[in-house]
């Protein structure tokens, strides 16, 4: 068979086309896909350079279609990371805060280290054993040489103070 016409190719494409959506359809599962890949096909082998014979259309089909299939995945992988639809892009939830979130939250804390200065260093040091490092009342107590009523009582007045220095 010599270089096949339009004509031909597309007779060949027709003939065989339940064949090679099934093909298609199993590497990459898209209808649309596969027409797109399947009209490809029928560009290539009409600008195939020369008269070279095909001894095997079908066979020759299937094989631009799989190398069609190969390239679509390859193109696909390298552009997934990168393709996002505008949809898409603000379903993706944003973890940062705000510019004015940042700043109340930098005004607070400010306040919070001034009212916890404020404090004496026996309530000062018991809040902080208990909030930041985690100890107990009993291990306070301990560390401070206080009683554990007295580390209570700290953290009662450090809570009262702080509260009343942050709602302000």
């Amino acid at each position: 068979m010599l270089k096949p016409s339009a004509q031909h190719i597309a007779e060949l494409i027709t003939e065989h086309r339940d064949e090679l959506d099934r093909f298609i359809m199993r590497k990459l599962g898209s209808q649309d896909i596969a027409a797109d890949i399947l009209q490809d096909a029928f560009l290539r082998m009409t600008h195939q350079s020369g008269n070279e014979c095909i001894e095997n259309p079908r066979a020759f089909i299937f094989r631009i279609v799989a190398n069609l299939v190969i390239d679509h995945k390859r193109r696909s992988v390298n552009r997934l990371p990168h393709e996002a639809d505008e949809e898409t892009l603000h379903a993706i939830p944003d973890n940062l805060a705000s510019p004015e979130v940042c700043w109340e939250s930098r005004q607070r804390l400010e306040i919070l280290q001034q009212a916890l200065s404020e404090l004496p260093d026996k309530c000062r040091q018991a809040f902080y054993l208990n909030r930041v490092e985690g100890y107990t009342h009993a291990q306070i107590a301990q560390a401070l040489n206080l009683s554990e009523s007295m580390v209570a009582k700290h953290l009662l007045r450090a809570m009262k103070h702080c509260r009343g220095r942050v709602q302000n």
